[in-house]
């Protein structure tokens, strides 16, 4: 398999963690976003450091498809949450993605997708990895506390919800060329004043583990592609025989 695994991060330092499990990573400059190369394991893998918002993970995401070939998309890295009860360095893999801001659109006579469902199998094997915990995302480029302020759109929302800036825009650039694709987000803070110090504090040991966490998930869902991808050629193969032992 030579497609690569495509890992989408705002920051600097959130994108030399996620390179950090890769082996062989070489560093370039790719337009105006930092590009990590390299391989986990024997698959090709590919960092990408967009800078933060919606339209920087998206130009990053949509330049993946047409350049690396991406195999899967994870969104990884640091996020926000107003519930105090939500540790910080909770590694959380959500079952889906919320657009905050389209899904304040819903009165409008046209429907506009805003909650976007992660890849069952490529989240699955994420939760399997010890510490990591389901619940939703929401992404919402404002306070953290006010991602969360709209009752009617809470109430379908389970488990925990960290708050980024850039995975809705992943979501649907991954939807659109059928990528699978999920997120990966460790919980730095809750709004407090000194929030950059609390995020500081994560981007070390814990957003460290993270990457080793998407590594270990990601392995275990390609190894099932492979195996996937190895049946279906044995089948092929053998109806070719069978087709050729009957001309």
């Amino acid at each position: 398999m030579d497609r690569t695994v495509v890992v989408i991060a705002a920051h600097a330092f959130e994108a030399r963690a996620a390179a950090g499990v890769g082996q062989g990573m070489s560093k370039e400059p790719w337009g105006r976003w930092m590009l990590y190369r390299g391989e986990m394991w024997d698959v090709p893998l590919a960092v990408i450091r967009c800078g933060p918002g919606k339209v920087a993970a998206a130009a990053a995401a949509q330049a993946a498809v047409q350049y690396l070939e991406p195999v899967l998309f994870v969104t990884f890295g640091v996020a926000g949450a107003s519930d105090p009860d939500l540790d910080a360095g909770t590694m959380v893999v959500p079952e889906s993605v919320v657009d905050v801001a389209l899904a304040e659109l819903s009165d409008l006579p046209v429907s506009i997708p805003f909650q976007f469902v992660t890849h069952e199998q490529l989240r699955i094997k994420l939760l399997e990895v010890p510490g990591t915990v389901a619940g939703n995302l929401l992404c919402w480029e404002g306070q953290i506390a006010s991602a969360t302020n709209r009752p009617a759109l809470m109430k379908d929302l389970t488990g925990a919800l960290p708050v980024d800036w850039e995975s809705s825009a992943v979501a649907q650039i991954a939807d659109m060329w059928d990528v699978p694709w999920a997120a990966l987000k460790v919980v730095s803070d809750h709004g407090e004043s000194d929030r950059l110090r609390r995020v500081a504090a994560v981007a070390k040991r814990p957003l460290q583990w993270a990457a080793e966490t998407m590594r270990r998930g990601c392995m275990s869902f390609l190894e099932g592609v492979v195996g996937s991808e190895w049946e279906s050629q044995d089948t092929m193969d053998s109806s070719s025989e069978n087709s050729e032992a009957c001309q």
